[in-house]
Protein backbone atom coordinates (compact mmCIF):
# COMPACT_ATOMS: atom_id res chain seq x y z
CA UNK A 1 0.00 0.00 0.00
CA UNK A 2 1.43 3.29 -1.07
CA UNK A 3 1.71 6.27 1.19
CA UNK A 4 -1.02 8.02 -0.76
CA UNK A 5 -3.45 5.13 -0.29
CA UNK A 6 -2.77 5.01 3.41
CA UNK A 7 -3.43 8.74 3.80
CA UNK A 8 -6.64 8.46 1.85
CA UNK A 9 -7.82 5.54 4.00
CA UNK A 10 -6.96 7.44 7.20
CA UNK A 11 -8.83 10.47 5.94
CA UNK A 12 -11.95 8.39 5.23
CA UNK A 13 -11.79 6.93 8.72
CA UNK A 14 -11.64 10.42 10.23
CA UNK A 15 -14.61 11.48 8.16
CA UNK A 16 -16.60 8.41 9.25
CA UNK A 17 -15.79 9.10 12.90
CA UNK A 18 -16.98 12.69 12.58
CA UNK A 19 -20.18 11.52 10.93
CA UNK A 20 -20.76 9.07 13.79
CA UNK A 21 -20.21 11.80 16.39
CA UNK A 22 -22.62 14.10 14.57
CA UNK A 23 -25.21 11.35 14.33
CA UNK A 24 -24.78 10.54 18.05
CA UNK A 25 -25.25 14.19 19.00
CA UNK A 26 -28.30 14.38 16.77
CA UNK A 27 -29.77 11.23 18.35
CA UNK A 28 -29.12 12.62 21.84
CA UNK A 29 -30.87 15.88 20.95
CA UNK A 30 -33.79 13.97 19.50
CA UNK A 31 -34.02 11.91 22.70
CA UNK A 32 -34.00 15.05 24.83
CA UNK A 33 -36.68 16.65 22.71
CA UNK A 34 -38.73 13.48 22.90
CA UNK A 35 -38.46 13.39 26.69
CA UNK A 36 -39.41 17.05 26.94
CA UNK A 37 -42.33 16.44 24.62
CA UNK A 38 -43.43 13.46 26.70
CA UNK A 39 -43.09 15.47 29.92
CA UNK A 40 -44.99 18.34 28.33
CA UNK A 41 -47.64 15.90 27.20
CA UNK A 42 -47.90 14.52 30.74
CA UNK A 43 -48.17 18.01 32.16
CA UNK A 44 -50.77 18.89 29.57
CA UNK A 45 -52.65 15.68 30.31
CA UNK A 46 -52.57 16.47 34.04
CA UNK A 47 -53.77 20.01 33.50
CA UNK A 48 -56.41 18.79 31.11
CA UNK A 49 -57.62 16.13 33.51
CA UNK A 50 -57.60 18.26 36.72
CA UNK A 51 -58.81 21.54 35.21
CA UNK A 52 -61.95 22.99 36.88
CA UNK A 53 -63.39 23.80 33.42
CA UNK A 54 -65.02 21.08 31.31
CA UNK A 55 -62.81 20.06 28.36
CA UNK A 56 -64.01 17.74 25.59
CA UNK A 57 -62.37 16.31 22.49
CA UNK A 58 -64.97 15.40 19.83
CA UNK A 59 -64.87 13.54 16.57
CA UNK A 60 -66.35 15.32 13.57
CA UNK A 61 -69.62 13.46 14.09
CA UNK A 62 -70.00 15.07 17.55
CA UNK A 63 -69.16 11.99 19.63
CA UNK A 64 -66.88 12.40 22.62
CA UNK A 65 -63.35 11.15 22.10
CA UNK A 66 -61.85 12.46 25.32
CA UNK A 67 -62.94 14.36 28.41
CA UNK A 68 -61.61 15.55 31.78
CA UNK A 69 -62.96 15.01 35.28
CA UNK A 70 -64.90 18.28 35.34
CA UNK A 71 -66.88 17.16 32.28
CA UNK A 72 -67.64 13.82 33.90
CA UNK A 73 -68.89 15.67 37.02
CA UNK A 74 -71.02 18.04 34.93
CA UNK A 75 -72.59 15.22 32.91
CA UNK A 76 -73.02 12.95 35.95
CA UNK A 77 -71.32 9.97 34.24
CA UNK A 78 -68.08 8.05 35.01
CA UNK A 79 -65.12 9.34 33.03
CA UNK A 80 -64.41 6.02 31.33
CA UNK A 81 -67.99 5.83 29.96
CA UNK A 82 -67.97 9.23 28.23
CA UNK A 83 -65.95 8.26 25.06
CA UNK A 84 -68.32 7.41 22.20
CA UNK A 85 -71.27 9.33 23.72
CA UNK A 86 -72.78 12.04 21.47
CA UNK A 87 -72.42 15.32 23.29
CA UNK A 88 -75.88 16.53 22.30
CA UNK A 89 -77.52 13.79 24.37
CA UNK A 90 -76.54 15.82 27.46
CA UNK A 91 -78.31 18.94 26.22
CA UNK A 92 -81.97 19.80 26.41
CA UNK A 93 -83.88 19.15 23.15
CA UNK A 94 -84.34 22.89 22.65
CA UNK A 95 -80.54 23.38 22.60
CA UNK A 96 -79.56 20.40 20.43
CA UNK A 97 -80.23 22.17 17.11
CA UNK A 98 -78.04 25.11 18.17
CA UNK A 99 -75.23 22.67 19.00
CA UNK A 100 -75.45 21.02 15.60
CA UNK A 101 -75.36 24.44 13.94
CA UNK A 102 -72.30 25.32 15.99
CA UNK A 103 -70.44 22.19 14.91
CA UNK A 104 -71.40 22.74 11.27
CA UNK A 105 -69.99 26.27 11.10
CA UNK A 106 -66.58 25.46 12.54
CA UNK A 107 -63.82 26.37 10.05
CA UNK A 108 -60.42 24.81 9.44
CA UNK A 109 -58.58 28.05 10.31
CA UNK A 110 -59.03 27.25 14.01
CA UNK A 111 -61.38 30.14 14.81
CA UNK A 112 -63.73 29.45 17.68
CA UNK A 113 -67.48 29.78 17.92
CA UNK A 114 -69.69 29.81 21.02
CA UNK A 115 -73.29 29.41 22.10
CA UNK A 116 -75.25 29.23 25.36
CA UNK A 117 -77.22 26.05 25.90
CA UNK A 118 -79.26 24.31 28.53
CA UNK A 119 -78.37 20.93 30.01
CA UNK A 120 -80.78 18.03 30.02
CA UNK A 121 -83.39 18.12 32.78
CA UNK A 122 -81.94 15.03 34.51
CA UNK A 123 -78.64 16.92 34.88
CA UNK A 124 -80.32 19.83 36.66
CA UNK A 125 -81.29 21.88 33.61
CA UNK A 126 -78.53 24.44 34.22
CA UNK A 127 -77.22 26.74 31.51
CA UNK A 128 -73.69 26.38 30.07
CA UNK A 129 -71.53 28.30 27.63
CA UNK A 130 -70.11 26.08 24.84
CA UNK A 131 -67.04 27.24 22.95
CA UNK A 132 -65.50 25.03 20.18
CA UNK A 133 -62.93 25.09 17.36
CA UNK A 134 -61.20 22.65 14.96
CA UNK A 135 -57.65 21.43 15.39
CA UNK A 136 -55.05 22.19 12.74
CA UNK A 137 -55.72 18.95 10.85
CA UNK A 138 -59.46 19.61 10.93
CA UNK A 139 -60.12 16.05 12.14
CA UNK A 140 -61.07 16.77 15.74
CA UNK A 141 -63.09 19.35 17.63
CA UNK A 142 -61.92 20.98 20.84
CA UNK A 143 -64.75 22.07 23.13
CA UNK A 144 -64.91 23.99 26.43
CA UNK A 145 -68.06 24.10 28.61
CA UNK A 146 -68.45 26.77 31.33
CA UNK A 147 -71.20 26.48 33.92
CA UNK A 148 -73.02 29.82 33.80
CA UNK A 149 -74.70 29.13 37.13
CA UNK A 150 -71.45 29.56 39.03
CA UNK A 151 -70.78 32.98 37.57
CA UNK A 152 -74.37 34.10 38.02
CA UNK A 153 -74.48 32.83 41.56
CA UNK A 154 -71.19 34.51 42.34
CA UNK A 155 -72.40 37.83 40.95
CA UNK A 156 -75.71 37.49 42.79
CA UNK A 157 -73.91 36.63 46.03
CA UNK A 158 -71.63 39.62 45.51
CA UNK A 159 -74.64 41.90 44.98
CA UNK A 160 -76.31 40.50 48.09
CA UNK A 161 -73.11 41.00 50.09
CA UNK A 162 -72.89 44.64 49.04
CA UNK A 163 -76.60 45.12 49.80
CA UNK A 164 -76.16 43.62 53.26
CA UNK A 165 -73.04 45.70 53.84
CA UNK A 166 -74.91 48.89 52.96
CA UNK A 167 -77.80 48.05 55.31
CA UNK A 168 -75.72 46.84 58.26
CA UNK A 169 -76.09 48.74 61.49
CA UNK A 170 -72.37 48.25 62.15
CA UNK A 171 -69.89 50.53 60.44
CA UNK A 172 -67.40 48.72 58.17
CA UNK A 173 -64.17 50.18 56.79
CA UNK A 174 -61.72 48.28 54.59
CA UNK A 175 -58.08 49.37 54.51
CA UNK A 176 -55.20 48.18 52.32
CA UNK A 177 -51.88 46.73 53.50
CA UNK A 178 -50.60 50.23 54.27
CA UNK A 179 -53.59 50.98 56.52
CA UNK A 180 -55.19 53.41 54.07
CA UNK A 181 -58.99 53.22 53.95
CA UNK A 182 -60.28 52.16 50.53
CA UNK A 183 -63.99 51.54 51.26
CA UNK A 184 -66.62 52.34 53.91
CA UNK A 185 -70.33 51.67 54.29
CA UNK A 186 -73.05 54.20 55.27
CA UNK A 187 -73.13 53.03 58.88
CA UNK A 188 -69.44 53.85 59.26
CA UNK A 189 -70.18 57.37 58.08
CA UNK A 190 -73.06 57.71 60.54
CA UNK A 191 -70.99 56.48 63.53
CA UNK A 192 -67.65 58.20 62.84
CA UNK A 193 -69.01 61.37 61.26
CA UNK A 194 -66.61 61.03 58.29
CA UNK A 195 -68.24 61.12 54.88
CA UNK A 196 -67.20 58.55 52.32
CA UNK A 197 -65.04 61.15 50.54
CA UNK A 198 -63.40 62.14 53.84
CA UNK A 199 -62.79 58.57 54.97
CA UNK A 200 -61.36 57.07 51.75
CA UNK A 201 -57.66 57.75 51.53
CA UNK A 202 -57.36 58.52 55.26
CA UNK A 203 -55.11 56.45 57.51
CA UNK A 204 -57.14 53.95 59.53
CA UNK A 205 -55.09 54.83 62.62
CA UNK A 206 -56.49 58.39 62.49
CA UNK A 207 -59.96 57.02 63.20
CA UNK A 208 -59.33 53.80 65.14
CA UNK A 209 -56.29 54.98 67.09
CA UNK A 210 -52.58 54.23 66.81
CA UNK A 211 -52.72 51.60 69.58
CA UNK A 212 -55.36 49.51 67.77
CA UNK A 213 -53.47 49.88 64.48
CA UNK A 214 -50.29 48.63 66.15
CA UNK A 215 -52.12 45.71 67.74
CA UNK A 216 -53.48 44.47 64.41
CA UNK A 217 -49.90 44.33 63.06
CA UNK A 218 -48.91 42.08 65.96
CA UNK A 219 -52.05 39.93 66.06
CA UNK A 220 -54.48 38.69 63.42
CA UNK A 221 -57.46 40.25 65.21
CA UNK A 222 -58.23 42.75 67.97
CA UNK A 223 -61.31 43.84 69.84
CA UNK A 224 -61.90 46.72 72.19
CA UNK A 225 -63.76 49.97 72.71
CA UNK A 226 -63.05 53.25 70.98
CA UNK A 227 -63.70 56.77 72.24
CA UNK A 228 -63.36 58.93 69.14
CA UNK A 229 -64.13 62.41 67.98
CA UNK A 230 -66.11 63.32 64.86
CA UNK A 231 -64.91 66.03 62.47
CA UNK A 232 -67.42 68.45 64.01
CA UNK A 233 -65.85 67.94 67.45
CA UNK A 234 -68.59 65.71 68.89
CA UNK A 235 -67.46 62.61 70.75
CA UNK A 236 -68.66 59.10 70.00
CA UNK A 237 -68.17 55.72 71.63
CA UNK A 238 -68.02 52.52 69.64
CA UNK A 239 -67.02 48.91 69.94
CA UNK A 240 -64.09 48.27 67.60
CA UNK A 241 -63.19 44.94 65.96
CA UNK A 242 -60.16 44.69 63.68
CA UNK A 243 -59.25 41.69 61.55
CA UNK A 244 -56.39 41.39 59.11
CA UNK A 245 -56.80 39.98 55.60
CA UNK A 246 -54.14 37.51 54.46
CA UNK A 247 -52.59 37.90 51.03
CA UNK A 248 -51.43 35.21 48.64
CA UNK A 249 -47.88 35.43 50.04
CA UNK A 250 -49.13 34.96 53.61
CA UNK A 251 -48.61 38.59 54.55
CA UNK A 252 -51.20 41.20 55.53
CA UNK A 253 -53.15 42.26 52.46
CA UNK A 254 -55.52 44.57 54.28
CA UNK A 255 -57.57 45.25 57.39
CA UNK A 256 -61.32 45.18 58.03
CA UNK A 257 -62.55 47.44 60.83
CA UNK A 258 -66.05 47.04 62.27
CA UNK A 259 -67.51 49.82 64.43
CA UNK A 260 -70.55 49.20 66.65
CA UNK A 261 -72.24 52.25 68.12
CA UNK A 262 -72.33 51.76 71.89
CA UNK A 263 -73.23 55.31 72.86
CA UNK A 264 -76.76 54.30 73.85
CA UNK A 265 -75.44 51.27 75.66
CA UNK A 266 -73.00 53.42 77.61
CA UNK A 267 -75.80 55.83 78.45
CA UNK A 268 -77.96 52.90 79.52
CA UNK A 269 -75.11 51.50 81.62
CA UNK A 270 -74.61 54.88 83.27
CA UNK A 271 -78.34 55.17 83.92
CA UNK A 272 -78.37 51.61 85.23
CA UNK A 273 -75.48 52.35 87.58
CA UNK A 274 -77.30 55.45 88.85
CA UNK A 275 -80.45 53.38 89.28
CA UNK A 276 -78.46 50.67 91.03
CA UNK A 277 -76.93 53.18 93.45
CA UNK A 278 -80.35 54.72 94.04
CA UNK A 279 -81.83 51.28 94.54
CA UNK A 280 -79.09 50.34 97.01
CA UNK A 281 -79.76 53.52 98.94
CA UNK A 282 -83.48 52.81 98.95
CA UNK A 283 -82.87 49.21 99.99
CA UNK A 284 -80.69 50.34 102.88
CA UNK A 285 -83.31 52.88 103.90
CA UNK A 286 -86.15 50.40 103.51
CA UNK A 287 -84.21 47.76 105.42
CA UNK A 288 -83.68 50.16 108.27
CA UNK A 289 -87.39 51.00 108.23
CA UNK A 290 -88.32 47.32 108.19
CA UNK A 291 -85.92 46.57 111.03
CA UNK A 292 -87.41 49.43 113.01
CA UNK A 293 -90.93 48.26 112.17
CA UNK A 294 -89.98 44.68 112.98
CA UNK A 295 -88.63 45.80 116.31
CA UNK A 296 -91.83 47.67 116.99
CA UNK A 297 -93.88 44.64 116.01
CA UNK A 298 -91.84 42.45 118.34
CA UNK A 299 -92.34 44.94 121.11
CA UNK A 300 -96.05 45.01 120.32
CA UNK A 301 -96.15 41.22 120.23
CA UNK A 302 -94.40 41.01 123.58
CA UNK A 303 -96.74 43.66 124.99
CA UNK A 304 -99.78 41.79 123.64
CA UNK A 305 -98.53 38.56 125.16
CA UNK A 306 -98.01 40.31 128.46
CA UNK A 307 -101.45 41.90 128.28
CA UNK A 308 -102.94 38.54 127.34
CA UNK A 309 -101.32 36.87 130.33
CA UNK A 310 -102.52 39.64 132.63
CA UNK A 311 -106.02 39.34 131.18
CA UNK A 312 -105.92 35.58 131.65
CA UNK A 313 -104.81 36.09 135.25
CA UNK A 314 -107.54 38.68 135.88
CA UNK A 315 -110.31 36.54 134.39
CA UNK A 316 -109.11 33.45 136.28
CA UNK A 317 -109.05 35.44 139.52
CA UNK A 318 -112.55 36.83 138.92
CA UNK A 319 -113.89 33.38 138.10
CA UNK A 320 -112.28 32.06 141.30
CA UNK A 321 -113.40 34.92 143.44
CA UNK A 322 -116.91 35.32 142.08
CA UNK A 323 -118.18 32.20 140.37
CA UNK A 324 -116.12 29.70 142.36
CA UNK A 325 -117.03 31.18 145.72
CA UNK A 326 -120.68 31.55 144.78
CA UNK A 327 -120.86 27.93 143.71
CA UNK A 328 -119.13 26.84 146.90
CA UNK A 329 -121.55 28.92 149.00
CA UNK A 330 -124.47 27.46 147.09
CA UNK A 331 -123.16 23.99 147.75
CA UNK A 332 -122.86 24.68 151.49
CA UNK A 333 -126.42 26.07 151.63
CA UNK A 334 -127.85 23.01 149.91
CA UNK A 335 -125.89 20.70 152.19
CA UNK A 336 -127.26 22.53 155.27
CA UNK A 337 -130.81 22.43 153.86
CA UNK A 338 -130.49 18.71 153.26
CA UNK A 339 -129.29 18.19 156.84
CA UNK A 340 -132.31 20.11 158.25
CA UNK A 341 -134.73 17.98 156.27
CA UNK A 342 -133.18 15.01 157.95
CA UNK A 343 -133.79 12.87 154.93
CA UNK A 344 -137.47 12.59 155.64
CA UNK A 345 -138.62 13.05 152.09
CA UNK A 346 -136.90 10.61 149.74
CA UNK A 347 -137.82 12.47 146.59
CA UNK A 348 -136.48 15.73 147.94
CA UNK A 349 -133.33 14.03 149.08
CA UNK A 350 -132.71 12.69 145.61
CA UNK A 351 -133.20 16.15 144.15
CA UNK A 352 -130.72 17.59 146.61
CA UNK A 353 -128.14 14.90 145.77
CA UNK A 354 -128.53 15.63 142.05
CA UNK A 355 -128.10 19.34 142.66
CA UNK A 356 -124.95 18.73 144.71
CA UNK A 357 -123.54 16.50 141.95
CA UNK A 358 -124.30 19.22 139.39
CA UNK A 359 -122.59 21.82 141.54
CA UNK A 360 -119.51 19.58 141.94
CA UNK A 361 -119.34 19.11 138.14
CA UNK A 362 -119.64 22.87 137.65
CA UNK A 363 -116.86 23.47 140.16
CA UNK A 364 -114.61 21.01 138.32
CA UNK A 365 -115.42 22.77 135.05
CA UNK A 366 -114.65 26.13 136.60
CA UNK A 367 -111.32 24.83 137.94
CA UNK A 368 -110.55 23.49 134.45
CA UNK A 369 -111.33 26.85 132.86
CA UNK A 370 -109.18 28.60 135.45
CA UNK A 371 -106.29 26.23 134.79
CA UNK A 372 -106.60 26.79 131.06
CA UNK A 373 -106.51 30.54 131.59
CA UNK A 374 -103.71 30.55 134.15
CA UNK A 375 -103.02 27.58 136.39
CA UNK A 376 -102.80 28.62 139.98
CA UNK A 377 -99.93 26.16 140.36
CA UNK A 378 -97.74 28.72 138.53
CA UNK A 379 -97.63 30.63 141.82
CA UNK A 380 -95.80 27.61 143.30
CA UNK A 381 -92.93 27.84 140.78
CA UNK A 382 -91.95 26.51 137.34
CA UNK A 383 -91.12 23.00 138.51
CA UNK A 384 -94.53 22.48 140.10
CA UNK A 385 -96.27 24.03 137.08
CA UNK A 386 -94.48 21.76 134.58
CA UNK A 387 -95.15 18.66 136.70
CA UNK A 388 -98.82 19.60 136.92
CA UNK A 389 -98.96 20.26 133.15
CA UNK A 390 -97.36 16.91 132.22
CA UNK A 391 -99.61 15.00 134.65
CA UNK A 392 -102.65 16.76 133.20
CA UNK A 393 -101.68 15.60 129.69
CA UNK A 394 -101.06 12.07 131.00
CA UNK A 395 -104.65 11.94 132.20
CA UNK A 396 -106.00 13.42 128.93
CA UNK A 397 -104.24 10.99 126.54
CA UNK A 398 -102.59 7.60 126.18
CA UNK A 399 -99.16 9.09 125.33
CA UNK A 400 -96.16 8.35 127.52
CA UNK A 401 -94.70 11.57 128.97
CA UNK A 402 -91.27 12.06 130.51
CA UNK A 403 -90.14 15.18 132.38
CA UNK A 404 -86.53 15.96 133.28
CA UNK A 405 -85.85 19.04 135.42
CA UNK A 406 -82.67 20.48 136.91
CA UNK A 407 -82.07 20.82 140.65
CA UNK A 408 -83.90 23.16 142.97
CA UNK A 409 -81.06 25.71 142.96
CA UNK A 410 -81.07 25.98 139.18
CA UNK A 411 -84.87 26.18 139.08
CA UNK A 412 -84.88 28.92 141.72
CA UNK A 413 -82.57 31.03 139.53
CA UNK A 414 -85.20 31.29 136.77
CA UNK A 415 -87.20 34.52 136.97
CA UNK A 416 -90.99 34.60 136.82
CA UNK A 417 -91.20 36.10 133.31
CA UNK A 418 -88.91 33.43 131.86
CA UNK A 419 -90.83 30.75 133.79
CA UNK A 420 -94.10 31.89 132.25
CA UNK A 421 -92.62 31.85 128.72
CA UNK A 422 -91.18 28.36 129.22
CA UNK A 423 -94.48 27.10 130.60
CA UNK A 424 -96.47 28.46 127.65
CA UNK A 425 -94.01 27.03 125.10
CA UNK A 426 -94.20 23.57 126.76
CA UNK A 427 -97.98 23.84 126.86
CA UNK A 428 -98.19 24.70 123.13
CA UNK A 429 -95.69 21.96 122.21
CA UNK A 430 -97.64 19.30 124.14
CA UNK A 431 -100.89 20.42 122.48
CA UNK A 432 -99.27 20.11 119.03
CA UNK A 433 -97.87 16.68 119.87
CA UNK A 434 -101.25 15.50 121.14
CA UNK A 435 -103.19 16.80 118.11
CA UNK A 436 -100.86 16.26 115.16
CA UNK A 437 -97.74 14.18 115.86
CA UNK A 438 -99.26 10.66 116.08
CA UNK A 439 -96.54 10.04 118.65
CA UNK A 440 -96.48 7.48 121.47
CA UNK A 441 -93.87 9.23 123.62
CA UNK A 442 -93.06 12.85 124.46
CA UNK A 443 -90.00 13.99 126.43
CA UNK A 444 -89.59 17.38 128.09
CA UNK A 445 -86.07 18.33 129.24
CA UNK A 446 -85.12 21.54 131.00
CA UNK A 447 -81.53 22.54 131.74
CA UNK A 448 -80.28 25.67 133.47
CA UNK A 449 -76.81 27.00 133.99
CA UNK A 450 -74.70 30.12 133.90
CA UNK A 451 -75.16 30.40 130.11
CA UNK A 452 -78.94 30.44 130.35
CA UNK A 453 -81.87 28.07 130.14
CA UNK A 454 -82.39 25.41 127.47
CA UNK A 455 -85.72 23.67 126.91
CA UNK A 456 -86.14 20.64 124.65
CA UNK A 457 -89.46 19.04 123.72
CA UNK A 458 -89.10 15.92 121.60
CA UNK A 459 -91.57 13.31 120.32
CA UNK A 460 -91.35 10.17 118.18
CA UNK A 461 -94.16 11.09 115.80
CA UNK A 462 -94.33 11.87 112.07
CA UNK A 463 -92.53 15.22 112.36
CA UNK A 464 -93.50 18.61 110.97
CA UNK A 465 -93.04 18.83 107.18
CA UNK A 466 -91.82 22.17 105.76
CA UNK A 467 -95.11 22.59 103.88
CA UNK A 468 -97.00 22.34 107.15
CA UNK A 469 -94.85 24.86 108.98
CA UNK A 470 -96.16 27.78 106.90
CA UNK A 471 -99.72 26.56 106.53
CA UNK A 472 -102.24 29.44 106.81
CA UNK A 473 -103.74 29.61 110.27
CA UNK A 474 -100.88 27.70 111.94
CA UNK A 475 -99.65 30.09 114.61
CA UNK A 476 -98.35 27.64 117.22
CA UNK A 477 -94.74 27.66 116.05
CA UNK A 478 -94.93 31.38 115.32
CA UNK A 479 -96.14 32.02 118.85
CA UNK A 480 -93.24 30.01 120.32
CA UNK A 481 -90.78 31.93 118.14
CA UNK A 482 -92.23 35.29 119.19
CA UNK A 483 -92.17 34.37 122.89
CA UNK A 484 -88.49 33.39 122.62
CA UNK A 485 -87.59 36.51 120.63
CA UNK A 486 -89.31 38.73 123.17
CA UNK A 487 -86.76 37.57 125.79
CA UNK A 488 -83.86 37.81 123.30
CA UNK A 489 -83.64 34.04 123.07
CA UNK A 490 -83.65 31.56 120.21
CA UNK A 491 -86.16 29.05 118.91
CA UNK A 492 -84.96 26.11 116.78
CA UNK A 493 -87.01 23.44 115.05
CA UNK A 494 -85.08 20.29 114.19
CA UNK A 495 -84.58 19.25 110.55
CA UNK A 496 -87.46 17.30 109.09
CA UNK A 497 -87.03 13.59 108.48
CA UNK A 498 -90.23 11.64 107.71
CA UNK A 499 -91.12 9.45 110.67
CA UNK A 500 -88.19 10.69 112.78
CA UNK A 501 -90.32 12.81 115.10
CA UNK A 502 -90.04 16.47 116.02
CA UNK A 503 -87.58 18.29 118.25
CA UNK A 504 -88.00 21.83 119.57
CA UNK A 505 -85.10 23.64 121.25
CA UNK A 506 -85.51 26.96 123.05
CA UNK A 507 -82.61 28.87 124.59
CA UNK A 508 -83.25 31.87 126.85
CA UNK A 509 -80.86 34.09 128.77
CA UNK A 510 -80.91 33.50 132.51
CA UNK A 511 -82.09 36.40 134.65
CA UNK A 512 -81.65 36.33 138.42
CA UNK A 513 -84.88 36.65 140.40
CA UNK A 514 -84.97 39.84 142.41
Amino acid sequence: MTRTDALRQWHELQVSQLELEVQSAALAELGRQKREAEQGLLRYAGLFDQAPVCYLALARDGCIAGANRAAAALFGMPLDQLPGQPVERFLAPASQAALRALLARLRADGSSSAIEAQLFEDLGGGRVRIEANLDQAGDAIRMVLSDLRTREQHEAALRRAFAVLDTLGEGVAVADADGVIVAVNPAFTAISGYTEAQAIGRDLADICGAEAAQMILEEASWQGELAGRRPDGAEFQAGLSLRSLSGADGGVAGVVAVLTDISRRKQAESALQDLHRNLESRVVQRTAELLHTNGQLRQLSAHMASVKEEERKRIAREIHDELGQNLLALKLDIVQLNERMGGRQGRFARRVSAALANIDATLRSVRGIMNELRPSVLDLGLAAALEWLVNDFRHRSNLHYELALPGDAEMAAIDSETSLVLFRIVQEALVNALRHSRATQVTVRLEAGEGGVQLEVEDNGIGIAPSCRERPGSFGLIGMQERADALHGSFTLGEYEPGAGCRIIVRLPLLINQ
